[in-house]
């Protein structure tokens, strides 16, 4: 009889435990700065902020249920074919649900043959009996094919209407849903997965349904029919077994949800801590990293062993109380069958028949939660729609010619997602036909709305927008925008082909692309490709550099031969060669065209044939370059902001009167220090004569005040954008004092600068709290010390280095041996006995258990039984001491177990963290390495080294135990029904393993077809934009469709593959059992055993059934997870190629700062085939700053890896003070190193926690004064917490410049003798970028080693040395004024930062 293990069918809940590395470090000395601590007194608006958990509970049990459909809406887009398949499944899933009655019913019948006295017709009706049983396997295969065939198909039928009709909907939206829902593909997920919850409910799901209840009405009427007393009996008690599991499953719930909520915050740790790991690796915190994981892993262990401890109670009282009502049944079936009322085959199906009913109805009743899911699911989409599509006319006029005259008359607009925001206020402009505006204004003033109301993406509050004197409203919107070409810094590329991409949703001949890409400059890069125009590009396709992009999104432009151009920022992320190649195909596009520019870098619309300026929503002022200047208003001020921030000043220590002396005079060019950097006074630093103030404090009532920085005016080497001097530029002196006194004014809590003769008295006492130059920004040798006494020791000369191998030819390709992962255990060998102990007991029972029922029958038939009523008491009796041993079993199996298996995951999470930050930076840029997928390594990997070994250890001893003890007692009773028995195994296996993977869903094959599908859909909606002012919906439908037909031909053979393969292994189960009842019948015929012993082997083999093909059964399991098994222990085997934990690496109480880098060549390990640097030899003096200049790609980035150790140089040598880089121990090196990166990583913690991320122990006093010379004090002091502000999760409640400015504060109180500064403050805003470059200049005072990588000119004029790279070597190197002179590639580099020296019309 094949009877599950669960009896009636409670089975704990998959509870993936969570889990940790090796040794757990000592605590730091300061809190960890990856921890999100909850903000006390509630979390305010911060999403991450968890109140405590009873508030929680309230706000949840106050939720109102989600909305969903009524379950018959679910099917609403079903046509009558798929009613047709629905009904056909269905009555398939019925008659299969009903073989297991009927096969049991029958049984009944076989067991009442006891009674027959002549052995030959008992054979023969044993045998009718197992031919009755082929027949049902038959009937089984064929209905579990057809069952599961219909219902894929359906189902998939089903979901493609629903994702058509979305998808439909979707891209005909307004902008304003985009606005307000976003547009960065989580509405394209959420399809996705709402449509798998969609499918699953209403095809899987309810074919599953139909199949169990079928079960549980025919199990309850079998069992009626056999015996109704013994039914009733069974029906009263079930209530208890089941309230046993349920009060378990509560428990085990909430038990869920806190190890869930546990694991997010160790896994928040790790995903930072890996995310920003170059970052953790510069200021050598890894041992803080890996406390902070491992402390926050203790709460999940915690939670892990209370959820054993109930899950082994509710076990063991569910299943105790379930062989007690056995014994029940039996002792009351007795009476029944002395009085007459019922014979023992009836008893025994009418128990059993309950018993299956009880497991079908379980069954049934899971499929209610995936019911609901997809109930809720459909509200969401159908809503989605039923939503009405873009209310834009599409009817209107459509004139014959463009001239191309704009005209915003009175506009009046704001976001119908911020309607409290005004974006434009009574904005009037007008823009003549074939000229270019470009229009210009500070963050938030309202320029980039242009652009959008010009296309209709939305439509204006107040006022008009004219085309040629039409308002736009009475145009077709079709026609408007063929008639405009919409140009953007990240231009849309869908992952498709070249050809497809400039086309985009236009007929086009192949000539026609081909001409538009050879105007937008495109054609050359494009047939260099290996696929020319047929290359994929996107996502799924090759990677492009930005130039490309924006070239191919010129062609795109050309080709659609617009009357307008809309130009938004086209070239601001580029860099100087590439702005230069797009800027001419953008000349070659703007001839004859009305063109709108929105421009954030002046210097690039100079030549614009007006300039619009724009503050808070209104046009302030308009006229040329030129006029705009002579103005003196915003403009100008714009200007000189952007001018000042793009070349700071440093200057040396002198008086006011030596400064207005030395404005006029040009500096001689030198190769050694630079005035800027002369040391006053024996060295010991120097101070600026003026700080430019904090952009946010300029004062607002003066429009016309001087910019906060030096001007640069009579200075020859820098001619600003400037043709003519503003008034106020003689009043050098005055200005600059004004600007001195207005600075202190505001900050008065930052250094004042007087005399000379408070220069010597400051410099005499370095500490004093008003000196200008910090500590911290003095190196000196002689006194300079690791700030952390963990790195001084001894000095010590290594004279080989190890050798260094590589990790692929280390890490083992075969899977963890069985030994390896229970090493991992042998610390818990107590747990592992006495978990043994429970599960073998508990498993030995099954077989004894079905051993005694076989007694007890032939006691009911008084076969060999003297007193029916002794022999059945004593067997009941026994049955109920099983019943209470199985509570204790139970309990010792999963709880101990548990513990096993929870403290080994977490020692694998750590021993996985740990390894993981061993390996150098070169590791993480594989793919597959990226913070993402380690993320889900740590979280997911380490479960499934418990789930092969610990859980499945568990089952295995459990299912040994009753196979065991199942063939012991068959070889015992007759060894040939055992052997035949053991002879079905394999072919249980088979079925056993078919049938998991078909209850795993069989929507889950067809997924990963539906990968593109969502690619290009995703695409779509992130360049939303694009994609509506281009019109090309329609084309972006008919790809989707296209890959919709694919995808349902590919799940039509999928689905009856399924359905076959599903349909034959339940023909197996069915089959053998068939053959091993005729096989025992042929055995009883030929006298090999007798009619009580035939009982007893047949019932026990039906009864092991399950536990002799659950071992074999989970090999597929295992063999799934070898990969992640073997993906946990190649992370910890692996051996790093530059090891942080290298002992014997060198530690010199000194570091001096000189850096040379002798013929180093160089390539990273993800890309060998492209070289980086070649030859490569630089030398940097102790207390040098260098500036590394280049185009994208050059190798100045890698300049301040290789030094940091991220990489070791493929050849070559990089020597520190003499020694090579190597020899160093790698985190004291680091540890002398402050490293400001261009996007600044802030963890998600405090501001002060961020800072002192850079040495734990420091005071209060040294912290305010590293944020004082960051330029950072003034807006931390502002915030209402000041220091103790959470910055958000990675710093989002912070500006670009707030962050940059407190990750110089870490580097400022780091202390370190070497400065390593990657394109500090390109990426930010000229205001704010001002603000940072002043913390930049304070930095670099010291008489520390500095190297600037420089993408943009900052700070070229003034560094002692500039180097100019192109393919990895060095062409040009001196100072700024020696390479001017010299007019080579750095000029060219330099170009847009000066005036005049760009031909191109808007340079």
């Amino acid at each position: 009889m094949m009877v599950s293990r669960g009896l009636f069918g409670w089975s704990p809940p998959h509870v993936q435990p969570l889990t940790p590395v090796s040794e757990v470090s000592e605590p730091p000395e300061s809190p960890s700065p990856y921890a999100d601590p909850t903000a006390e007194g509630g979390g305010g608006g911060d999403d991450g902020g968890v109140g405590p958990a009873g508030e929680e509970d309230e706000m949840d049990e106050a939720e109102p249920p989600p909305a969903a459909v009524p379950f018959k809406h679910l099917f609403k887009c079903a046509d009558r074919l798929d009613w047709g398949l629905m009904v056909v499944g269905g009555v398939a899933a019925a008659c299969h649900g009903l073989a297991l009655v009927v096969y049991l019913h029958l049984f009944g019948k076989a067991i009442n043959l006891l009674e027959e006295q002549d052995r030959n017709l008992l054979f023969h009706q044993i045998k009718e009996r197992a031919l009755y049983f082929l027949y049902i396997a038959i009937g089984v295969f064929i209905a579990g094919w057809i069952e599961v065939s219909c219902w894929i198909l359906t189902g998939e039928r089903q979901t493609a209407v629903i994702r058509s009709k979305y998808v439909q909907v979707l891209l005909n939206q307004d902008m304003s849903f985009f606005d307000t829902y976003g547009n960065n593909g989580d509405i394209v997920s959420q399809v996705l997965s709402d449509v798998l919850l969609i499918q699953s409910a209403l095809s899987e799901k309810v074919g599953n349904y139909i199949h169990n209840m079928a079960t549980f009405f025919g199990g309850l009427a079998i069992g009626l029919i056999n015996c109704w007393q013994i039914a009733l009996l069974t029906l009263a008690t079930g209530p208890f077994i089941v309230a046993a599991g349920g009060i378990s499953n509560i428990f085990l719930h909430r038990l869920a949800e806190n190890i869930q909520d546990a694991y997010a915050e160790a896994a928040s740790i790790a995903e930072q801590a890996i995310l920003y790991v170059r970052t953790l690796y510069a200021f050598a915190n890894e041992t803080l990293a890996k406390y902070s994981y491992a402390t926050s892993l203790q709460a999940t262990l915690r939670y892990g062993i209370l959820i054993s401890l109930v899950q082994g109670l509710g076990l063991g009282f569910t299943y105790g109380l379930a062989i007690c009502s056995c014994a029940l049944q039996l002792w009351v079936g007795r009476s029944l069958i002395v009085k007459g009322k019922a014979n023992g085959g009836e008893v025994i199906v009418a128990l059993f028949s309950i018993i299956l009913s009880g497991l079908g109805l379980n069954q049934a009743a899971t499929n209610f939660y995936s019911f609901e899911q997809g109930r809720i699911a459909a509200y969401r989409l159908f809503e989605m729609i039923s939503r009405s599509t873009s209310t834009s006319n599409n009817s209107g006029k459509t004139p014959e010619s463009v001239q191309g005259d704009i005209e915003f008359r009175n506009v009046y607009f704001s976001y119908l997602s911020r309607p409290e925001i005004p974006i434009l206020s009574g904005f009037y402009l007008t823009v003549p036909a074939r000229k270019t505006v470009a229009l210009v204004g500070r963050n938030g003033s309202g320029k980039s709305s242009i652009i959008p109301l010009m296309e209709r993406f939305y439509d204006p509050t107040l006022g008009e927008v004219l085309l040629d004197g039409e308002n736009i409203k009475n145009l077709k919107l079709e026609w408007l925008r063929s008639q405009i070409g919409l140009v953007t810094q990240e231009p849309a590329l869908l992952s498709l082909s070249i050809k497809e991409n400039i086309a985009y949703g236009r007929s086009a001949t192949s000539d026609q692309i081909e001409e538009a890409a050879k105007t937008a400059h495109a054609h050359t890069f494009i047939t260099s490709l290996p696929n020319g125009y047929d290359t994929q590009v996107g996502r799924a396709g090759a990677s492009l550099t930005d130039e490309q992009k924006i070239k191919i999104s010129v062609a795109r432009a050309v080709l659609s031969n617009p009357s307008i151009l809309l130009l938004d920022e086209v070239t601001g992320g580029l860099d100087f060669e590439a702005e230069k190649s797009v800027q001419d195909s953008l000349d070659v596009l703007m001839l004859g065209r009305s063109t709108v520019i929105i421009a954030r870098r002046l210097s690039l619309i100079r030549n614009a044939d007006y300039i619009a300026v724009m503050e808070e929503g209104q046009l302030v002022e308009m006229g040329t370059h030129e006029e705009l200047v002579g103005l003196n208003g915003l403009y100008c001020e714009l200007v000189r902001c952007e001018e000042a921030s793009r070349l700071p000043k440093r200057t040396p220590s002198r008086t006011s009167k030596e400064l207005q002396l030395e404005e006029s005079i040009l500096p001689e060019p030198s190769m050694a220090k630079s005035p800027s950097l002369q040391r006053t006074h024996g060295g010991s630093g120097f101070v600026p004569a003026f700080r430019s103030s904090d952009a946010n404090n300029q004062n607002s009532s003066s429009p016309h005040s001087p910019p906060s920085e030096d001007n640069n005016n009579n200075n020859p080497t820098t001619t600003p954008l400037f043709d003519s001097k503003p008034p106020d530029l003689p009043r050098i002196e005055t200005a600059a004092q004004n600007r001195n006194n207005s600075f202190e004014s505001k900050l008065p809590d930052l250094p004042k600068i007087e005399t000379s003769q408070t220069l010597n008295r400051n410099l005499s006492n370095p500490s004093d709290p008003e000196s200008p130059i910090s500590p911290l920004l003095i190196s000196d040798p002689q006194s300079e010390r690791s700030h952390s006494k963990t790195f001084s020791r001894r000095l010590e000369i290594r004279a080989t280095q190890p050798p260094r191998t590589d990790s692929d030819a280390n890490s083992s390709s075969k899977p963890p041996s069985f030994w390896r992962l229970a090493k991992l255990s042998l610390a818990e060998w107590l747990y592992f006995l006495l978990g043994s102990v429970g599960a073998a007991v508990f498993g030995a029972f099954n077989p004894l258990l079905a051993y005694i029922i076989a007694l007890i029958v032939a006691a009911y038939y008084r076969i060999g039984a003297r007193d029916i009523h002794t022999e059945v008491n004593r067997w009941c009796s026994l049955i109920v001491g099983m019943g209470v041993i199985t509570v204790v079993a139970n309990f010792l199996q999963h709880f101990y177990f548990g513990i096993m298996g929870e403290k080994m995951t977490e020692r694998v999470r750590r021993m996985m963290f740990s390894a993981m930050l061993r390996n150098e930076a070169g590791w993480f840029d594989a793919e597959e390495n990226s913070a993402d997928a380690l993320s889900m390594r740590l979280a997911n990997d380490a479960t499934f080294v418990r789930a092969a070994f610990s859980n499945r250890l568990s089952v295995f001893i459990q299912d040994l135990a009753a196979v065991v003890v199942a063939l012991v007692i068959g070889m015992l009773l007759q060894w040939r029904v055992a052997l035949v028995a053991l002879g079905t195994l394999p072919v249980l296996t088979c079925s056993a393993i078919a049938q998991k993977l078909w209850l795993l869903g069989f929507s889950r094959g067809i997924q990963e077809m539906h990968q593109k599908a969502s690619s290009i859909l995703e695409d779509s909606v992130r360049n939303i934009y694009t994609v509506v002012a281009f019109c090309a919906s329609d084309k972006i439908m008919d790809l989707y469709t296209h890959q919709l037909d694919l995808i349902f031909t590919k799940s039509l053979l999928h689905g009856l593959l399924i359905g076959l393969g599903f349909g034959f292994s339940q023909f197996l189960l069915f089959a053998c059992n068939s053959l091993l009842l005729w096989f025992t019948a042929h055995s009883v015929h030929n006298g090999h055993l007798s009619l009580v012993t035939a009982l007893k082997e047949y019932t026990v083999f039906s009864f092991v059934t399950f536990a002799l093909v659950e071992p074999f059964g989970l090999a597929p399991y295992i063999l799934k997870r070898r990969k992640s098994l073997r993906s946990v222990f190649e992370i910890i085997d692996r051996t790093p190629k530059i090891d942080p934990d290298d002992s014997a690496g060198l530690k010199p109480p000194n570091v001096y700062g000189r850096i040379e880098f002798k013929n180093v060549d160089f390539h990273y390990p993800t890309r060998p085939e492209i070289s980086v640097l070649s030859n490569f030899s630089l030398k940097i003096t102790n207390g040098q700053t260098i500036a590394v200049v280049g185009v994208t790609g050059s190798g100045k980035s890698t300049i301040v890896s290789l030094i940091e150790r991220f990489y070791d140089p493929v050849s070559g040598q990089i020597m520190l003070d003499g020694r090579d880089l190597n020899l160093f121990n790698l985190r004291w090196l680091r540890s002398h190193m402050g490293l400001v990166q261009q996007d600044p990583v802030i963890f998600s913690t405090t501001i002060r926690e961020n800072i002192i991320y850079a040495r734990h122990n420091a005071t209060e006093s040294e912290m305010k004064e590293a944020a004082r010379i960051a330029n950072a004090h003034h807006f931390i002091s502002s915030l209402p917490h000041g220091y103790d502000t959470h910055v958000g999760m990675r710093g989002v409640d912070l500006t670009p410049g707030q962050k940059q400015r407190i990750a110089i504060a870490r580097v400022v109180l780091k202390n370190a003798p070497i400065l390593l500064l990657d394109e500090a403050s390109s990426a930010i805003e000229s205001e704010s970028s001002k603000v940072v470059q002043e913390a930049l200049d304070m930095l670099v005072m010291g008489n520390k080693t500095t190297v600037l990588i420089a993408h943009r000119a900052a700070m070229m004029k003034h560094v002692d040395c500039v180097v100019v790279l192109n393919g990895g070597k060095i062409v040009e190197q001196g100072t700024h004024d020696e390479l001017v002179r010299l007019n080579g590639l750095y000029v060219k580099l330099m170009q847009p930062h000066f005036k005049g020296l760009r031909p191109h019309r808007f340079m």
